[in-house]
């Protein structure tokens, strides 16, 4: 057991911790969540119910990519007694060539405990700024190595600490890391490769986006198998990289081997107003343990004209034709078209309504427009809504 420093003194534990008489251990792991975001996991032997942690300490390393060493961030805490510190955003180089991350959870003196079950409960979860050397990301435990102890953390091992009567240290100092790949030997360094997504208890199947009618979006997953998982939360995003906003969650079937579907329809997400709308979704699963994942990313593109075809007859035409713009949702918005010859120059525009454009005479007696080949463009909200050919004889 290692030593450290006095910490905050808590009393009437025993009214907030239940501890079993059995050994309880504790493993750690890594899980890449998302791209350059990885989760710490641990697992315990026997389940921890309602536990006050003292300290924990996590190192993770990358081989070492010099000035371009990303940068690493705590996004998530989900151990709501713990403050986290890390040695430097930027990480401490070892002699064997690898770059270690060394983050500390400490005491601070919050009473929230918290309920673990005996696989992937999640303890921090950390982004990184780019993806160099991160698919060579790893766990460690340097306790049997000089290569990064004593470093600016000094903490450079797995260690997990709870708080109860006669001290808490429930390591599992003989396998400290578990998953593929994992290496546990006392007489020399320790560590786990990050796991992929589907280490977690939950396996997507497929997820797909809809348009239902003109304006709604309707959302189908499918897992193909759950384990304590809690509920799934709907996100929406019209740019696919920031500004995910919760739409609503679905109860999870929670533990089941067979194949699960659900739905969730996002009502009036288009009031088509803009030419064009391309929306984003995904869906983030909750574990009962608040452990995430996320289904890939979907996308879905609405139009002002739901899709339909924009018309025109006759065509050729002589004194004019007739153009069919099946607007959704008019309202009091206008539709420019511009006659643009051959050679690329705007002979003729006008503007209509577009409460007007489902059955609109464009009346080809003007000057400028001459016998011959036109491009009609169709501009709606600012945007160029589609493009047809006209010809003309007079």
């Amino acid at each position: 057991m290692k030593l450290f420093k006095t910490y905050f003194l808590l009393v009437a534990i025993s009214s907030l911790l239940s501890y079993s008489s059995k050994s309880q251990t504790v493993q750690g792991a890594v899980v890449n969540t998302l791209p350059q975001e990885y989760t710490i996991v641990g697992k315990t032997s026997v389940g921890l119910t309602n536990v006050l942690f003292r300290n924990i300490y996590v190192v993770l390393s990358i081989p070492d990519q010099g000035i371009n060493n990303p940068v690493a961030t705590i996004t998530t805490n989900y151990i709501p007694n713990l403050n986290w510190s890390q040695n430097t955003t930027s990480p401490e180089v070892g002699s064997d060539g690898r770059a270690y991350y060394t983050f500390s959870g400490f005491d601070n003196a919050a009473l929230t405990t918290v309920t673990w079950g005996t696989n992937n409960s999640p303890i921090l979860k950390v982004t990184f700024s780019n993806n160099n050397g991160l698919g060579s990301l790893q766990i460690n435990d340097l306790t049997a190595s000089s290569i990064g102890e004593g470093g600016p953390s000094g903490n450079s091992y797995w260690y997990v600490e709870i708080i109860r009567a006669g001290g808490g240290d429930i390591t599992n100092y003989a396998s400290k890391f578990y998953g593929a790949g994992a290496l546990n030997n006392a007489a020399s360094p320790s560590f786990a490769p990050a796991q992929s997504a589907a280490f977690l208890p939950l396996l997507f199947q497929d997820f797909n986006v809809i348009k239902q009618g003109n304006t709604n979006a309707l959302l189908t997953w499918t897992t193909s198998q759950e384990q304590d998982v809690s509920h799934f939360i709907l996100e929406r995003s019209y740019s696919q990289l920031a500004g995910w906003t919760a739409i609503g969650q679905v109860k999870a079937k929670g533990n089941t081997n067979a194949p699960t579907s659900y739905t969730f329809t996002d009502l009036n997400v288009y009031d088509g107003r803009a030419a064009s709308k391309v929306v984003f979704y995904r869906v983030r699963a909750i574990d009962l343990n608040a452990a995430e994942k996320i289904f890939p990313i979907r996308s879905i593109k609405f139009s002002a004209y739901g899709g339909k075809e924009i018309s025109l007859y006759p065509n050729p035409a002589n004194d004019g034709f007739v153009i069919s713009i099946p607007i959704v949702n008019p309202g009091n918005n206008k539709i420019r078209m511009n006659m643009v010859n051959r050679l690329g120059q705007v002979v003729h525009a006008r503007e209509i309504s577009a409460a007007n454009a489902t059955n609109y005479f464009y009346d080809l007696k003007t000057p400028g427009i001459i016998s011959g080949e036109y491009m009609l463009q169709i501009i709606y909200d600012g945007e160029l809504l589609d493009t047809k050919k006209v010809i003309v004889q007079h």
